[in-house]
């Protein structure tokens, strides 16, 4: 209770000078507060709904991937934002500023925990230090926490002003983020990462492959000898492979290696990087520019990667046999 004070305090310090003084409410001053409860109280509404959201998916997370579960949590992340700026937009009326400064901490406290629970939860994932892990989720937990304490003491004084113009009934809804609140507690914590983590589909896997079979010389293959594929004739070959991130987070940076050798040891290496990769997605990579040595056996190997924390190396590498006619 004693942070939730300082942090009020740090936030409308300052404030306490619009409260000046008080008047009789014209008609139109009182459509204009009704006006202001009705905007609050729509914000507060969507409050709730993403609070609801945010929940909900903690409770099917088992049932999703990492990367469904990446994207849901993102959209709660922008929804919270669009809240948060839309108060900040709200004009209160007059002598109701005090009372707005506390809704505007309430949607900024609750953004910051939804924005900080997503990294928090993935270090969980990673296998990082579970004590910083444990810390850093039960902190976002508190901030909800915090959040539904200043909104109480929103409510007391929206209701505390409207009493003062002789509105006796100036209130808004309830609303509570954080309804488990042994949730703040660091054992639940360390329960509930322990729970998550025991799905696979949620830890983190690191894997890129070269899927050999979509290999395409230019000029194209007319035939084959045992083991080598015949080109046609030319003076350059380029080649087409696709590459494929096999893992369930996105990978940058990613180097494609085609070493291409005569049975002369005539040796050419080129290197072409992939920017980025999305998991499961395959990405066509060209290299060209390889000199043709007509009537000579040669081979071409391909390697991707290794990425970071890769553990499968079996697909990174393919080899091609071929000759040009």
């Amino acid at each position: 209770m004693f942070i939730i004070a300082m942090v009020i305090i740090s936030w409308l310090s300052g404030l306490w000078s619009c409260e000046t003084g008080r008047k009789e409410l014209t008609e139109k001053e009182r459509l204009t507060i009704s006006d202001y409860i009705n905007s609050i109280s729509v914000l507060v509404q969507q409050s709730n709904k993403i609070s609801y959201k945010f929940f909900n998916l903690l409770d099917k997370a088992k049932e999703m991937n990492r990367e469904d579960l990446n994207t849901e949590l993102l959209a709660i992340i922008e929804e919270s934002e669009v809240v948060l700026d839309n108060s900040k937009e709200l004009v209160p009326p007059e002598f109701f500023e005090i009372a707005h400064g506390y809704l505007e901490l309430v949607f900024e406290t609750r953004n910051r925990a939804y924005e900080d629970f997503r990294p928090a939860l993935f270090n969980a994932l990673q296998d990082l230090d579970l004590e910083i892990s444990t810390t850093q989720i039960t902190k976002t937990f508190l901030y909800m926490y915090m959040s539904d304490e200043i909104y109480l003491y929103f409510q007391d004084k929206l209701k505390e002003s409207g009493e003062e113009f002789g509105i006796s009934n100036l209130t808004v809804i309830d609303s509570i983020v954080l309804k488990e609140k042994n949730l703040t507690n660091t054992q639940s914590v360390t329960s509930f990462i322990s729970e998550i983590k025991s799905v696979s589909e949620l830890q983190e896997r690191r894997g890129v492959a070269v899927i050999d079979d979509t290999i395409k010389f230019n000029p194209e293959v007319i035939n084959e000898q045992g083991d080598y594929w015949i080109l046609d004739s030319g003076s350059e070959i380029s080649v087409s492979i696709n590459i494929q991130n096999q893992g369930n987070v996105a990978e940058n940076d990613v180097d494609v290696v085609m070493e291409y050798m005569t049975e002369d040891n005539i040796v050419d290496e080129k290197t072409y990087t992939i920017k980025t990769i999305e998991p499961s997605q395959d990405k066509t990579v060209t290299i060209s520019g390889f000199t043709a040595y007509p009537g000579r056996k040669c081979e071409l190997e391909i390697t991707v990667g290794p990425v970071t924390d890769e553990v499968f190396l079996g697909n990174n590498s393919a080899t091609f046999k071929f000759m040009m006619d």
